[in-house]
């Protein structure tokens, strides 16, 4: 458990407690609100494999804020969680726990949001700034341009644990956040690198595998067993290294050693090429004139590999009929680089919807 307090003395008119839910860590906040604004008082880190339930862990977080501040009992709770909701209820994609917003209201009488984690990432980007660098860059297209924002729908796609997708709908002036699990549609390979790794997976697993099994956490790592049992790697230094460390550490070793080793620089390219593909693929789903936004946890780290060469931004424009090129060259794409902003969209929801 970490403990992290970030602004112990603002005032607010509400308080929510916020929650970020996935599949590593598990984030609850106080978040204070005020004039449609939203600070973070207080966040809680817990590794979601070390819980068991988040019950308890939020009583842990109402004890905390009540020692230092006797005003931080907040008057709602919404709580993002990386997995289909379900009549207020949902059982974690990538966790061996599930949530019941009536369970944590019972316990703790507050009244209680549940909502999936790319629907808080939609509601978050309410909350921003596209102009403010700190917490969204712009990627520029290969021509060198940077297509504007329009009133239209925005897209969300990010790797974290496992792949989230979600979409926001421009209707009568207002973004209408809508949750979605394209991160379990099936992969599309495409080019011969992706449709052997594609076979190589199918033949694993027994069934067509979806996207999520190759662009995120989970992706890195299958591309590293990939190359171990087809590429004739040699198994010494870093190499030798990812291979002993557990397979949920080997996705930041591939990264990190890709500046220094031909094998993790070749894993990390192939990565981007089908994060910048799956990414196509839901711009052609939705046409996102408003933006495309690249979510998760690992973005922000590998934007170095996203941008090298151009390699995101090529793939990302490629397609098969040449008509839909130039409708890809005007989506603007943006990387979000704050991670918070599942617990503001946790926190704006909590304030929006009605429930």
């Amino acid at each position: 458990m970490q403990i992290k307090w970030l602004n112990s003395d603002v005032t607010f008119s509400n308080l929510i407690l916020a929650g970020d839910i996935g599949g590593t860590n598990s984030n609850l906040a106080l978040v204070g609100e005020s004039d449609g604004k939203y600070t973070i008082i207080l966040e809680v880190v817990f590794p979601s494999s070390e819980i068991t339930g988040i019950v308890d862990p939020i009583k842990k977080v109402l004890a905390i804020g009540k020692e230092r501040r006797h005003d931080l009992i907040p008057s709602r709770c919404s709580i993002s969680a990386a997995g289909a909701v379900v009549n207020n209820k949902v059982n974690l994609t990538n966790c061996g726990w599930s949530i019941d917003s009536a369970e944590i209201q019972k316990e703790t009488g507050i009244k209680t949001l549940l909502i999936n984690d790319f629907v808080a990432i939609s509601y978050g980007l309410l909350t921003y700034d596209v102009e403010n660098r700190d917490h969204i860059l712009q990627l520029t297209h290969p021509d060198g341009t940077l297509p504007p924002k329009q009133n239209a729908t925005i897209g969300v796609i990010g790797p974290g644990t496992g792949l989230g997708v979600s979409f926001l709908v421009y209707n009568n002036g207002e973004y209408v956040p809508a949750s979605s699990e394209g991160g379990h549609v099936a992969f599309a390979p495409f080019d011969d690198e992706s449709e052997a790794f594609c076979k190589y997976m199918r033949k694993k697993i027994g069934i067509t595998p979806g996207v999520e099994l190759f662009v995120s956490g989970q992706g890195l790592k299958n591309i590293f067993h990939f190359y171990k049992d087809t590429k004739n790697m040699q198994f010494d230094g870093l190499i030798a290294e990812i291979d002993n460390t557990p397979d949920s550490h080997k996705p930041g070793k591939i990264s990190r050693g890709a500046s220094q080793n031909d094998y993790c620089h070749s894993m990390m390219q192939l990565y981007v090429r089908m994060f910048a593909s799956a990414a196509s693929n839901l711009a052609c789903t939705t046409l996102p004139f408003g933006g495309l936004y690249l979510a998760g946890g690992t973005v922000s780290k590998d934007l170095k590999w996203i941008q090298e060469d151009d390699l995101f931004m090529k793939t990302f424009e490629t397609n098969y009929n040449y008509n839909i090129v130039p409708l890809l060259k005007k989506i603007p794409v943006y990387v979000i680089l704050d991670y918070s902003i599942s617990l503001y969209g946790a926190a704006n929801a909590g304030m929006k919807i009605k429930y």
